[in-house]
């Protein structure tokens, strides 16, 4: 699973799988849900994040696996 904030774009993207989307369905104004061929969910997109959420923190509680920051440069 990987998260990223695209600031020139201010959308926020939950990667759940790292497989290329079949289609996509707008759940939502501004919410895609990003969907394999065989209906499964593979991404999250939220539009004009900044708006939409508090994007100062992230918090991730009892989450199994490593939990790795990339530093702000790579926007």
């Amino acid at each position: 699973m990987n998260i990223a904030y695209f600031k020139d774009e201010d959308t926020l993207y939950i990667e759940l799988s790292p497989e290329n989307a079949d289609h996509a369905w707008e759940a939502h104004t501004g919410l895609v849900l990003n969907m394999s061929a065989d209906g499964r969910l593979v991404g999250i997109e939220i539009e004009r994040a900044s708006r939409q959420t508090d994007l100062q923190a992230l918090r991730v509680g009892n989450f199994p696996g490593e939990v790795v920051a990339v530093d702000g440069q790579a926007h």
